[in-house]
């Protein structure tokens, strides 16, 4: 029998791609850690935005069914304001979005948070073991800037903030490659005119005051006045409360590598002690448009709901992003996303002629582990020997593809089980149609009439692509203890736990 193959990922850290050794290896956790960065809640998400949660989902399901994993994953919710510029100026993002929707800061970080949620369950998406909020971690955020401030690494800027003194970072940028230092020094000597009182170019705000006399939405008490957190600071206080101090993988876009991650790093490694703080950053590259960037004010950002209107499904998506590996670039056209949404078709089809039936998938037990599959679909070795190989070669989702379309010219009952299986924990782009087959359904007895018709009413709304309609009868019924989601012939209602 076949040994599966060691998990290689790209590590940002050390700009090279390495064998996989979790903290859980050496004794020192319990589980996989991994936490996730997502975008501020202050607009509507792009699909850029959600190749990130794609990714981030993928990564979570390849450690846990592939590897055999424990994992505990964290993805955390930015639903408080920061500023809009990543050197600590500009406007307050949620404030802004507030002035555009004619709504409070706090009511745009709830409306987009909803609507966040609502698309990543049309993506396949689940859920991360937490998902904590901002917001709900302003303390961790306080006592992470008084450890900074007792260990001697921060300065204060009157009528501004509490700042990162980047100069006591022997290593600060490391995250950027070999030549960290070089592109430090480089920097553009012009843009010190803008530091605003800052000792450096780097250093970044970890409390800024509230020096303007106006109330903000957002404002916060702290031992240092009323203020607000720094962006950066959040990662780094909610990933210690749920990951502890050091944890094996952190996720997020290229984006964030130059600030955010670099910030991250600093401030976490000076508080805890810890070096690395994080063993493997693993860092998805942009998604374009056009073979350009996207970008508000080219008019080219697109929402899933964009796609929905033009008749494609938020899986046509899904199937695309498969289409290119998460630490390449790619390219998104309307020519690229039909040509996605008519693979999976025919994919669809192909497996419909053999007629896989759900029984025959369930008369064998549920592996959970490439060797457990390979003891239960002995016929499919070959099968998932590939599989195993594309996976663990840094989630090398185009062989993946590859591998599935080539064995689906002639596949065994063996293999079409096997794919059954990658189809429901990785793949998930109804290739059987499947509809949330492990989700336990609330039969339609268990749910009040009046629920059931707002789920009906929603139905509808979407059929008349009225969403905004949609929208705010899901939240009805997720305020009363439900949740509505969408299948291949309509809905199902599931009650929250």
């Amino acid at each position: 029998m076949l040994k599966p193959k060691t998990l290689q990922v790209y590590n940002t850290l050390s700009h090279q791609k390495e064998d996989f050794v979790p903290l859980l290896a050496d004794g020192k956790a319990d589980v996989v850690g991994m936490y996730s960065c997502w975008p501020t809640a202050y607009w509507s998400p792009s699909i850029g935005n959600y190749r990130a949660s794609r990714t981030a989902d993928l990564l979570r399901n390849t450690l846990t069914h592939l590897c055999g994993y424990p994992v505990k994953s964290v993805m955390n919710i930015t639903d408080v304001g920061h500023l809009t510029s990543d050197g600590d100026t500009g406007e307050d993002k949620l404030e802004k979005g507030a002035k555009r929707d004619w709504i409070t800061a706090r009511e745009v970080a709830k409306k987009y948070e909803a609507e966040f949620f609502d698309w990543l369950e049309k993506l396949h998406i689940e859920k991360f073991d937490v998902m904590p909020k901002a917001t709900e971690h302003i303390q961790q955020q306080i006592e992470l800037v008084k450890t900074l401030e007792e260990k001697g690494y921060t300065y204060e800027i009157p009528g501004d903030g509490i700042y990162m003194d980047t100069s006591k970072v022997d290593d600060y940028g490391k995250l950027m490659g070999p030549n960290y230092k070089k592109r430090l020094e480089h920097l553009n000597a012009g843009e010190r005119i803008e530091m605003g009182g800052k000792k450096h170019l780097t250093d970044f705000a970890l409390w800024k005051f509230n020096m303007t006399g106006k109330k903000r939405d957002m404002e916060r008490n702290s031992p240092r006045g009323i203020g607000f957190p720094g962006w950066h600071i959040e990662c780094s206080a909610m990933s210690s409360q749920y990951l502890w101090k050091q944890f094996d993988i952190h996720h997020g876009g290229v984006d964030h590598i130059t600030v955010h991650h670099s910030a991250e790093i600093a401030q976490s490694e000076c508080a805890f002690g810890e070096k690395p703080r994080v063993k493997y950053w693993l860092h998805n590259e942009f998604l374009q448009v056009d073979g350009g960037k996207m970008s508000k004010s080219l008019g080219n950002v697109y929402t899933l709901r964009d796609l929905e209107e033009k008749g494609f499904s938020p899986l046509d998506l899904r199937y695309f992003y498969f289409m290119a590996q998460y630490s390449n670039p790619q390219n998104f056209t309307w020519e690229a996303l039909t040509q996605a949404k008519s693979t999976r078709a025919n994919l669809q089809k192909k497996i419909a002629k053999f007629q896989p039936t759900e029984a025959e998938h369930s008369q064998k037990p549920l592996p959970a582990t490439f060797a457990e599959l390979i003891a239960t679909y002995p016929a499919a070795e070959n099968f998932l020997t590939q599989i195993d190989e594309a996976m663990k070669d840094n989630f090398n989702t185009p062989k993946l593809l590859s591998v599935v379309n080539n064995t689906l010219i002639s596949p065994t009952k063996e293999e079409l089980a096997v794919l059954y299986r990658l189809e429901e924990r990785i793949l998930k782009v109804w290739l059987f149609d499947l509809v949330n087959s492990s989700a336990t359904e609330t039969s339609p007895s268990e749910v009040p009439a009046e629920i059931l018709a707002l789920a009906q009413q929603r139905f509808q709304a979407k059929q008349e692509k009225n969403y905004t309609l949609a929208d705010e009868l899901r939240t009805q019924i997720q305020e009363a203890g439900y949740s509505v989601k969408d299948t291949a012939t309509g809905f199902t209602v599931e009650t929250l736990l």
